[in-house]
């Protein structure tokens, strides 16, 4: 296959300069990433030299990001060594009481008090666990030191902002680039909302990696400044390096260095920032200027103080965390960098194309009787309820007048009081859910149906459901919860894939320029060599690398792990965990094998060969690479956990993890008869 001009004169030099995007997909995702690492350490080339110390670049979103901060951090210690890292960030992966931990700190008092303006939820108590158990209380510029041992060039946390609704780019540099100043793509942050290095250095490593890993659904958004923010209380292990400050990290200080490029030139957008009375005088002071004028009054006002927004998850607008690779790639061919175009993008991707289709439940019940009852029908009732109450309070009024104080009397008082009770009680509250629905419950937004629809419609809404059976709008609601979390979780988590997936591959438009990736990308799916998997590859597996069925048990039950930011207990006993990295050993042995033999193969048209335009030197280097990798798929073919059990042992970590891996067992039930 011919060579692209399009590389700028580029001499191929394959795997000498790689690059890893990280996908999410919770602990599943962290586990996969750490498997592929740890194969990259074992694979050497004919130098001697691992495959791990020439990625030069990771790129991460969500459980992703587990493993490429802890190892970022790791890297550039001078005491820096591959085994403590994966025995690490191993054990911390398959500690299942991780949270109970965190709904610990959930409900102390103790731990909120050191970080006041850090709101009490589920997430940030994820992030004070991550701070003290992955990071040790470790901020973003620590990852930046110009003696840095570390092979790494940049990393990225992949995080999605909720001002814009664009992907928010936690980017760092970890060695010097004399032309830092000229790659004006390179920023934290995107090109509307980011923050200069100086004060993005002071974030804590923890709260970045729960803003890249709240999932919709699981958690609740992270708030920026606020959420990141500490006090001197909780000083970050940075206070010990000279150029980061120690002591707090406040909201203004955050507010009052962040760039923020105004979408629209509205009094709402322009009060956020600012606040109101700025607003006004800059209005008042501006009257008769145009657009273009009245902007650029606004350029140097300070933001105002209590200016906030949302991140969440990074994988609600890069799942695959690729964009953020591409985008480092062109700044490195554009030359905006010292740093190297990459040889080798390898990702990793613990997502898929796979989807359960949306099935609706079968409903023939009539809704009569009890069923049949509606809101209306409650009202009624609960108002002849109180009806029946003021009744029986009015009759112990009159037989106490009377002289008659029987007990049949009080039992009378305390029936009618709690009709009463409940009476008011159910009108209060279906009156304040319908406010709520509306948005109008002490003046705070609810569900704002006045912003989509008229004010008659809302009260038609209301007045036709009132009168429909409440099981039904249950079952309703129900409907409407199951397909939009299919619509989050997998319908356009799916869309965004396939739409950047299409982006990066689309190589046979000439007008493309997505030809600088021809050669030089890669996937590497946990499903790739699973049975679900099994009608593509035998399709398109020209080389015939087939996998034997205990591999395949291993990535199946891969593969079927479930998105969550924790193992429990019952993963523990199956041996998930062990699974997913063997899964990332293999499964990234097969795709560089893979990789190299389309190197070598000859297009339909008869053009050369990649492998062919190589230098003696370079096809040396990968005809040593692919006899490696052939020795070992065949070792992964005899023993999926070949390695693992290996590193075990040379890594130093408890022997008593081989005797667990025993007990690892896959009925594939599903493909029975197929296999």
């Amino acid at each position: 296959m011919e060579e692209n001009t399009e590389l700028a004169g580029l001499q191929p030099t394959p795997f000498e300069n790689i690059a890893l995007a990280f996908s999410g997909g919770g602990f599943r995702a962290a586990s996969f990433s750490l498997g592929v690492m740890g194969y990259l350490y074992q694979l050497e080339n004919n130098r001697a030299e691992n495959l791990l110390g020439k990625v030069t670049f990771i790129s991460s979103a969500s459980g992703g990001t587990i493993t490429n901060a802890c190892y970022a951090l790791s890297s550039v210690k001078q005491d820096h060594s591959f085994p403590s890292f994966f025995k690490g960030l191993y054990e911390n992966l398959k500690e299942t009481d991780l949270l109970d931990t965190v709904l610990d700190k959930l409900n102390n008092d103790k731990e909120w008090v050191k970080r006041k303006d850090k709101r009490r939820n589920l997430i940030n108590a994820f992030s004070l666990v991550y701070n003290e158990k992955l990071f040790d209380g470790a901020v973003l510029g620590e990852l930046y030191r110009s003696d840095s041992p570390t092979h790494l060039e940049e990393v990225c946390f992949n995080t999605t902002e909720f001002y814009k609704g664009l992907l928010f780019r936690q980017n760092i540099k970890l060695k010097f680039d004399a032309k830092f100043r000229e790659d004006r793509g390179f920023r934290f942050g995107n090109s509307y909302v980011n923050l200069p290095f100086e004060t993005a250095k002071r974030l804590k490593i923890a709260d970045l990696l729960a803003a890249s890993s709240c999932f919709p659904g699981g958690f609740e958004p992270i708030i920026f400044p606020d959420d990141f923010t500490y006090s001197p209380q909780e000083e970050p292990a940075g206070k010990q390096l000279e150029d980061l400050p120690s002591g707090e990290l406040t909201s203004e200080e955050l507010v009052k260095g962040m760039y923020v490029r105004l979408q629209e030139l509205s009094r709402p957008e322009l009060v956020r920032l600012f606040g109101e009375k700025k607003v006004d005088e800059i209005i008042s002071a501006s009257a008769g200027k145009g657009i273009l004028e009245i902007e650029k009054a606004f350029a140097g006002v300070e933001k105002n103080k209590n200016f906030n927004f949302g991140m969440m998850d990074g994988g609600i607008t890069d799942n695959q965390a690729l964009e953020s690779l591409m985008q480092a790639h062109d700044r490195r061919l554009d030359g905006r960098t010292d740093f190297k175009p990459f040889d080798l993008m390898l990702i990793n991707d613990v997502g898929s194309h796979f989807m359960e289709p949306y099935v609706l439940n079968k409903d023939n019940n009539p809704y009569a009787g009890v069923k049949g009852i509606s809101i209306n029908n409650i009202l009624f009732i609960s108002g002849l309820l109180g009806i029946a109450g003021i009744a029986g309070v009015g009759l112990f009024g009159w037989l106490m007048n009377r002289q008659e104080h029987s007990w049949l009397n009080w039992v009378v008082a305390f029936a009618s009081s709690a009709l009463i009770l409940v009476s008011a009680l159910v009108f209060t509250i279906i009156l304040t859910l319908k406010q709520f629905i509306k948005g109008k419950v002490n003046n705070k937004t609810g569900l704002d149906l006045d912003k989509n629809f008229s004010p008659r419609i809302v009260e038609q809404l209301f007045q036709h459901f009132g009168a429909t059976p409440v099981m039904i709008i249950l079952v309703m609601l129900k409907e409407r919860f199951n397909s939009v979390l299919t619509l989050n979780s997998d319908v356009f988590l799916k869309r965004i894939r396939f739409l950047l997936y299409n982006m990066v591959f689309d190589q046979d438009d000439p007008d493309s320029k997505n030809k600088k990736y021809k050669f030089r990308i890669k996937t590497n799916h946990v499903y790739d060599l699973a049975y679900a998997n099994d009608l593509y590859r035998v399709k398109n597996d020209e080389a015939q690398l087939t996998p034997a069925k205990t591999l395949q048990d291993v990535a199946q039950a891969a593969f079927e792990m479930g998105t969550t930011l924790w193992f429990d207990k019952k993963n523990s006993e199956k041996e998930v965990l062990p699974a997913l990295i063997a899964c990332g050993h293999f499964t990234t042995c097969y795709n560089l094998l893979e990789y190299i033999l389309r190197m070598k193969t000859v297009d339909k048209g008869n053009n050369p060969s990649y492998y062919s335009q190589l230098t003696p030197e370079a096809r040396a280097l990968v005809d040593d690479l692919q006899f490696k990798l052939q020795r070992d798929y065949a070792a992964f073919n005899q023993d999926p956990f070949w390695l693992f059990k290996e590193n075990i042992v040379k890594f130093g970590m408890n022997p008593a993890y081989l005797e667990e891996l025993k007990h690892f067992s896959y009925n594939f039930k599903d493909f029975k008869g197929l296999r």
